[in-house]
């Protein structure tokens, strides 16, 4: 066998692996998004990060991808959790969002992103919240 074959072989295995594993991925997000949309929502709030400039080491892009992360867990925490951890998860998850207000307030400051797309994630942050703030209120309710 010829030394570059056997090394695609090992490559093409190595690619198909990876396929498998992300479409696997895939999958169970998709499942679980059924059941909770907010995660979508946030789920997709880590691509809108990128948005803030990325012309050099921008701790702010990465405090928001970071902290869009946080609550993308919360939000599994809190869907695996008992009424009460339940609460504090989402409440904890909406003082976050807070957070990412102000990073993009901070960013459209700083001139680290334009205005327009800066109001565009606040606006989206606000319908993460009400979508916490909703599933805060339902808690009680119960």
């Amino acid at each position: 066998m010829k030394p570059g074959l056997k090394q695609k072989l090992i490559f093409n295995k190595k690619t198909m692996s990876e396929t498998k594993t992300q479409n696997k991925m895939k999958d169970i997000l998709e499942t679980f998004t059924e059941k909770f949309p907010i995660l979508e929502q946030a789920y997709e709030l880590y691509g809108s990060a990128s948005q803030i400039s990325k012309d050099q080491e921008n701790t702010l892009r990465k405090s928001t991808e970071i902290t869009i992360l946080e609550i993308l867990e919360l939000i599994v925490l809190a869907s695996r959790q008992g009424r009460d951890a339940k609460r504090l998860s989402l409440i904890t998850a909406g003082g976050k969002v807070d957070t990412l207000k102000v990073f993009a307030d901070m960013a459209k400051d700083l001139k680290l992103i334009a205005a327009d797309k800066a109001d565009e994630l606040i606006a989206n942050y606000n319908g993460l919240g009400r979508m916490l703030g909703g599933w805060i209120k339902a808690l009680k309710a119960n």
